[in-house]
């Protein structure tokens, strides 16, 4: 095997598995986001397998050399700062190309924090989307809460203590019964849990929320719209289009209309 994508703890370091341990001694090499943070993590449990930085700014300039070195025999370990790699971390570019490459891997697995805060949620979990961190600032931050405010499956976002106050006030501010849940600290000293209406936990935070460490929001689907079409999905983006509309965007307006999946009315707009 060629690379370990080999998850850690979250917060709790009782959480680190025998496996990983184990797989963290024996491969050659560990890749990681953070030299400083892992290195607290090896010192803990005497691993002294050497670090390599491998993150975001750097990935594509040392994505080939660890190609080669994995033909040479060499065997590597992907980890992140925390929890699951590559869920909203680097990494799924070089599992891309190792596949390409005919090389191998296989996952040591671990905590992650989205799926903890899914499971104490209490809001249904069968079907639900991962939306990961939002966008920064300004229009896409803003078009991608509506998505999610007007997405039928439970949604599951990550946030910051900076941030998580006003994206619970944007979400208050379209639907403010709507049920939210909110975790902090998840598998740490203060780890905290808490579901309410929208407004309610708008309110909470600064206060009985503190504002302090990671967030897992986990926000209920929209409710199910009585409104009915008498027209077909084809024929209702064909009406979007003839009024002046791209059919990306009547695609996409019909589908949110409708509560439907963009792919399914592109593909019956296209006839496929």
């Amino acid at each position: 095997m060629n690379l370990f994508i080999t998850g850690t703890p979250i917060g709790n370091l009782d959480d680190m598995t025998f496996r990983a341990i184990e797989t963290l001694k024996k491969v050659d090499v560990i890749l990681c986001e953070d030299t400083r943070t892992t290195r607290k993590l090896t010192n803990h449990f005497e691993i002294g397998t050497p670090l390599r930085s491998y993150h975001d700014f750097n990935k594509e300039e040392v994505e080939d050399r660890i190609i080669e070195e994995m033909k040479s025999g060499k065997t590597f370990a992907l980890v992140s700062d925390a929890g699951m790699p590559i869920v909203s971390d680097p990494g799924f570019e070089l599992v891309e190309r190792m596949q390409h490459e005919g090389l191998e891997c296989s996952v040591i697995p671990s905590a992650s924090a989205f799926t903890m805060g899914l499971v104490t949620s209490g809001i249904p979990s069968y079907e639900f989307t991962y939306f990961g961190f939002l966008p920064k600032t300004g229009r896409k931050r803003k078009e991608k809460i509506e998505e999610i405010m007007n997405h039928p499956l439970t949604s599951v976002i990550y946030e910051s203590p900076h941030k998580i106050k006003d994206t619970l006030l944007a979400i208050s501010g379209i639907d403010p019964g709507r049920n939210v849940s909110v975790s902090r600290e998840i598998t740490k000293k203060f780890e905290q849990h808490e579901r309410a209406e929208a407004s309610r936990m708008a309110d909470m935070l600064g206060g009985e929320i503190p504002l302090k460490g990671e967030f897992v929001i986990v926000v209920e689907g929209a409710p199910e719209t009585e409104e009915t079409f008498d027209i077909p999905v084809d024929d209702h983006v064909a009406q979007l289009v003839k009024e002046g509309m791209k059919p990306k965007q009547a695609i996409k307006e019909v589908a949110e209309l409708r509560s439907l999946r963009k792919q399914d009315v592109y593909d019956a707009y296209h006839k496929k």
